[in-house]
């Protein structure tokens, strides 16, 4: 038996309450540039663009299995593959821990015009509100494979953007990356 559900995006500043387990999508394509355990996020995922300009942050995924299988940083993922797992990680420095009450998604979309904005004094986060109203009308569909209870996105999508970051990364002839 297939189920199938809708991948929900939600804003940091509102809490939804919503089950545990629900797939959480990439909003843009890009790679992974972070992951794993943060003492306040819980377990989160850090997408760039391609472009390196957007940085996409998504945290308190779901204790025990809070990433998509064989995601891993620099993984490259295209908009709309389920990359984590809804849940409510965080709030202390021991690792896989549940220490917030209502299961959310934190997401937030940093603007990086220079990497001095990455950490620090100058980082541009913008209000997430008006594109997660735009995201939730234009949710991508979702089903989970019974055996190993792993959730994909229902329709494929080639994004040339992929393609050409793979290109770019993929050793020329003579050993170095072409550029």
């Amino acid at each position: 038996m297939t189920v199938k559900a809708c991948a929900l995006f939600f804003n940091a500043l509102i809490l939804y309450f919503i089950l545990i387990g629900t797939p959480i999508i990439a909003i843009e394509s890009g790679y992974v540039e972070a992951l794993g355990w943060n003492q306040y996020g819980g377990w989160r995922i850090g997408i760039r663009s391609f472009d390196g300009k957007r940085y996409y942050y998504y945290a308190h995924l779901r204790q025990n299995f809070p990433y998509a299988l064989n995601l891993e940083e620099g993984s490259v993922v295209t908009a709309g593959d389920v990359i984590g797992y809804m849940g409510h990680t965080g709030y202390s420095k021991k690792e896989n821990v549940n220490n917030i009450e209502t299961v959310h998604l934190h997401w937030g979309l940093q603007l990086i015009f220079d990497e001095s904005q990455k950490e620090g004094n100058n980082e541009i986060w913008i209000d997430c509100y008006a594109l997660t109203r735009f995201l939730y009308k234009n949710r991508c569909l979702t089903e989970k494979n019974a055996e190993t209870k792993e959730w994909s996105r229902c329709l494929q999508m080639k994004d040339p953007a992929v393609a050409e970051y793979e290109q770019k990364k993929t050793p020329a002839p003579g050993g170095k990356a072409s550029a």
